[in-house]
């Protein structure tokens, strides 16, 4: 064993932890500042009242900023523990969040939601992991009300397709082919809550959904 090694880095923790310690200014140090500045002054020019006080207000004053800097970090740390705690709650609970996912689990199809800017002719796409095209459906009209993704977990030859994670996409245009935004939306019920650098991701049908992305609890 390097024991000269060991003495180092004993050396060197020791080090800092004296060099932090002188680095912070205590009440107690202040005080021996100021006796010992009583202690040395001149006879002939005393110590000024005005700035003796002055330097008593700024001392308290970063004091008081001090403790209040370790409260708020405190109230943030119990804040951040408390907002772990309500999306561990969620687990079980069915959602709409913001994205165009789609999911087979079991055989089961989650469900996608989406709204149109105004009416026209919709097509529906359904998207692979790995990009490729499943699934496309006929054109049909539809208002601007939430619409929901009628897939049965096919391809477009009628075959089920396996488990896994999917997308769709929506093409819309109105009577005079002019293309027409939509909004899309996923449904699922959350599986289980990961924290990935302090925020929590929730996993949905085998994917990720960010917590701002969630609209709404619907169970």
């Amino acid at each position: 064993m390097n024991t000269s090694a060991v003495s180092s880095g004993a050396g060197t923790s020791s080090a800092a932890a004296t060099a932090k310690k002188t680095n912070t200014l205590t009440q107690e140090d202040f005080m021996k500042l100021f006796l010992t500045q009583l202690q040395f002054q001149d006879p002939l020019q005393p110590l000024d009242n005005n700035q003796m006080a002055t330097q008593l207000t700024q001392f308290n004053t970063v004091d008081a900023l001090a403790k209040m800097n370790d409260t708020l970090s405190q109230m943030m740390t119990n804040q951040a523990s408390l907002g772990n705690l309500q999306a561990v709650s969620l687990i079980g609970k069915k959602i709409e969040a913001k994205g165009n996912g789609l999911s087979i689990q079991k055989g089961v199809v989650s469900e996608g939601v989406y709204q149109l800017a105004s009416p026209g002719n919709v097509i529906i796409q359904v998207f692979d992991s790995n990009g490729n095209l499943v699934r496309q459906t006929s054109p049909a009209w539809k208002d601007t009300s939430q619409q929901r993704i009628a897939w049965d977990g096919k391809s477009q030859a009628g075959a089920a397709l396996p488990d896994g994670a999917y997308t769709f996409r929506v093409l819309a245009a109105d009577q005079k082919g002019q293309g027409i935004t939509a909004t899309t939306y996923r449904l699922g019920t959350v599986d289980g809550v990961a924290f990935e650098n302090g925020a929590a991701v929730f996993q949905m049908g085998g994917d990720k959904v960010n917590f701002s992305d969630i609209l709404a609890i619907l169970n």
